[in-house]
Order: structure tokens, then C-alpha cells, then sequence
């Protein structure tokens, strides 16, 4: 049975001992080596899949979350909780902000389990939830708006001549870097990339500022 649910940084997961009592969903890109995980592959789900929403400039440059993925996560969330032993479970993605996040509001609505850090989770990929809910008729609802003492420091280097950036992104309240060294996007990518999310924090590019943080898209 899930007893709680949390997400996390790539690099976090990463740095986690081995524990009988844990199991993990695992979401990488489709460019990046799979995650360095010190669990059993038993109780690993390893999904693979960009943080990116439904657009034109996504439907041929980046691979989506889709339904069989959902199906994937519900059949394994579904087994792990259905056990008679009690366990937790963490959801990593790459900066452990967006995709992990959508996932945890899934697993804590289906299963029930405790949630500690569900007010942290109002940047979970909107897509993500659309899926879901479509696939098993539960609302997912976003928390409104990021707490204001979870806040991330989001650096971004930009090539005029190739007109790509990279991205960094820092946890201010932890120290802790959770995106190292981004992936090269277009700069014209950036809007449907799910890192601009945390860019309304502190000092984003000014044309993709997020104002509204009720509103999110």
C-alpha cells in the first residue's frame, strides 16, 4: 500500500540509498542516459517523455506525455498500492518541478496516501493532469500558486547566432541546483517547454514573464 507520495530533482533521486520500503517513478528525457537509480528495477516505473504541452512546435520536435504512458503509471501505482506492505513513493523528473509534480497529484487523488508537499505542486505540467483525468474521471486540480518560500533561481544563456539558450535552475530556499547545465532549446521553443514555469521568479527574460500564477498554461 502507498502510504505517501513526494517529487522530486533528477539529482536528488540520484543521491537516494537503497530502502525496502520505497519505490520510484522515473522520468527522463528521450536524449538523456536513463537515471542512476539504487533501487531494484522491480520497483522502478521508468517513463520517458519531454516536459512540453500539445502545440505545433511540439507535435514533431518532442515527444508527449500520452495515454500510454498514463496507463503505464496507473498500472503500477494500482499494483504498488493494492500490496499488503506499506511503502512510499517518490516521482523524480529532471528539475523535479513540473512532470514528478503532476504525477504526485495523480498518485495522492487515486491512492489517497499522504502528500506532505502538495501546495508545492502548482507548477505540475497541465497536460500531464488533462491525460490522466481523461483516462480515469478524476480532477486533478492544481494548487493555485507556488508557496512563496519554495522560490528558484532560473539563469539563462543565450546563442544570437544559433538563437538557443540554456537553462539553469537553482532552489534559492535549499541551495540545491536542481537543473545542471539545461538542454539547448530555440529560444521560440521556449513557451511550450516546461521549465518557463519558473521563470516568473526571479529575473526571466522578459518576454515569457509569468505574471499569473493562478493561471498557468
Amino acid at each position: 500500500m502507498i502510504r505517501s507520495v513526494d517529487f522530486i530533482s533528477r539529482l536528488k533521486a540520484e543521491s537516494l540509498p537503497a530502502r525496502n520500503d520505497l519505490a520510484v517513478i522515473s522520468i527522463t528525457e528521450p536524449e538523456a542516459d536513463p537515471a542512476a537509480l539504487a533501487f531494484h528495477e522491480d520497483v522502478i516505473l521508468r517513463l520517458v517523455f519531454h516536459d512540453v504541452d500539445p502545440g505545433a512546435e511540439t507535435e514533431t520536435r518532442w515527444t508527449l506525455f500520452d495515454p500510454s504512458h498514463a496507463d503505464q503509471v496507473i498500472r503500477f501505482v494500482r499494483r504498488l498500492h493494492a500490496d499488503s506492505e506499506y511503502l512510499d513513493l517518490i516521482i523524480h523528473c529532471r528539475a523535479g518541478i513540473s512532470r514528478s509534480a503532476a504525477l504526485a497529484l495523480f498518485v495522492a487523488a487515486d491512492t489517497g496516501c499522504e502528500f506532505p508537499r502538495r501546495p508545492f505542486a502548482g507548477l505540475a505540467n497541465k497536460h500531464m493532469l488533462i491525460v490522466l483525468e481523461q483516462m480515469t474521471g478524476t480532477s486533478l486540480p492544481r494548487p493555485r500558486a507556488l508557496p512563496k518560500r519554495e522560490s528558484f533561481s532560473v539563469s539563462v544563456v543565450r546563442d544570437f547566432h544559433t538563437d538557443e539558450a540554456e537553462v539553469t535552475v537553482e532552489n534559492i530556499r535549499t541551495g540545491e541546483t536542481v537543473v545542471v547545465d539545461g538542454p539547448m532549446l530555440f529560444a521560440a521553443a521556449f513557451a511550450a517547454a516546461g521549465i518557463q514555469k519558473v521563470w516568473g521568479v526571479l529575473n526571466p527574460p522578459p518576454s515569457y514573464h509569468v505574471q499569473d500564477w493562478d493561471n498557468l498554461t
